[in-house]
């Protein structure tokens, strides 16, 4: 089985900081960084099973990444899009799931 070394771009960190940051607004810090932690450990879970989840067919993310794939996390709510090259996989956007349809635009 292959395995990849997981990259995240520069958007990415600050997304995952904005996430942190709202969660510490309406929680306590250590709930913040359960979540932060969680949700890296499920991106990390790429590492592995990158290869298993299919390209996406869908015409818009395509024109910023020709092999975007994408991975929902936190049962749902976050959809992480990602792309593989040799022994990488880049991830360059999380997104609410909410806003997510064939027609959004998601550059990195």
């Amino acid at each position: 089985m292959k395995t990849y070394k997981v990259r995240f771009t520069r958007k990415v960190y600050d997304q995952i900081e904005s996430i942190a940051t709202y969660i510490t607004s309406i929680n306590t810090i250590e709930s913040s960084i359960r979540y932060v932690n969680s949700l890296i450990d499920e991106i990390l879970t790429l590492s592995y099973c990158a290869d298993i989840i299919p390209k996406l067919q869908w015409k818009t993310p395509q024109v910023v990444y020709p092999n975007t794939k994408r991975l929902l996390v936190k049962k749902g709510k976050l959809t992480v899009f990602f792309v593989t090259y040799q022994n990488y996989v880049l991830i360059y956007d999380i997104v609410p799931s909410s806003l997510v349809t064939e027609e959004s635009n998601f550059t990195p």
